[in-house]
């Protein structure tokens, strides 16, 4: 007799689920107390770390126009900024954020600077053109005038030597001269001419100001040396990148420069903090 037959043969009620035993429940899960405690100490640990990063979140200054800069001025004489600012097709959507930046700049400058501290300002592309000489920043109101028409690319090696001619102009000591670029850093020069040029301009600190994104080709040689700083539009996105990569807004990155150029610190004003 085969099985199919035994089965066959089996009464009606011995093959439903009613004849065969009543229904047990499994026993509810439960978790191993280190597996408990370990849950609790991630989450404990987790907590710490939030709240770490939103006492430093809450110590960043927001604006220029509520921040200082604490601390003795290490850095006696005048110190002189030369900025070059990138006006390729990729970084025109940043002109009225940068603008908005520096009018705070010289509202922050009137406040904390001395009156021999300078600015001078080129434009670059392909080609590069200085549109303000060396300047008294506690003397400034608005943004450098834009440039006529450069030629296409993104090169640095041209803004670098007209703002060594520009210093023709109006010759003066600099106990500080930085280059700060504001640029998204994909830059198509040749490495050892800008290198050159750099050498020669004889800077202090060189500072690179980007949006989101990273260093670009800011990479190898005198360029890896660069301080990259990297700046957001605000909002809620501006907050997370503030949190992930220390994102600033960009009036506050020129403020955490002065202040690196004057050994002080920038910090919020008490009305703000």
């Amino acid at each position: 007799m085969t099985q199919r037959d035994a089965d066959l043969r089996k009464s009606v009620f011995s093959r439903t689920a009613m004849g065969r035993g009543p229904y047990v429940a499994r026993p509810p899960y439960v978790m191993p107390r280190w597996l408990r405690r370990v849950l609790l100490g991630l989450l404990a640990l987790l907590l710490v770390l939030l709240a770490l990063v939103a006492c430093h979140e809450e110590q960043k200054p927001e604006t220029l126009a509520r921040s200082k800069l604490t601390g003795a001025r290490l850095t006696t004489g005048p110190i002189c900024l030369e900025e070059a600012v990138d006006v390729s097709s990729s970084m025109l959507a940043y002109t009225a954020q940068r603008e908005r930046a520096e009018r705070e700049l010289f509202g922050f400058a009137k406040r904390e600077l001395q009156p021999t501290d300078s600015l001078t300002t080129a434009f670059f592309s392909g080609s590069a053109k200085v549109t303000l000489p060396p300047t008294s920043l506690q003397s400034l109101t608005a943004p450098a005038p834009p440039p006529g028409a450069l030629e296409n690319g993104t090169l640095l090696t041209p803004a670098v030597v007209e703002l060594v001619k520009s210093r023709l102009v109006n010759p003066q000591p600099c106990a500080s001269r930085a280059l700060v670029m504001i640029t998204d850093a994909e830059l198509g020069d040749d490495l050892p001419q800008l290198e050159a040029a750099i050498y020669a301009a004889s800077y202090t600190r060189i500072y690179a100001v980007s949006p989101i994104g990273g260093r670009g080709s800011l990479n190898g040689g005198l360029l890896g040396a660069i301080s990259v700083y990297e700046f957001h539009g605000g909002g809620t996105a501006g907050r997370i990148a503030s949190v992930l990569d220390d994102a600033r807004p960009l009036d506050v990155i020129f403020g955490d420069i002065l202040a690196d150029l004057t050994g002080q610190r920038l910090t919020k004003t008490e009305s703000d903090s």
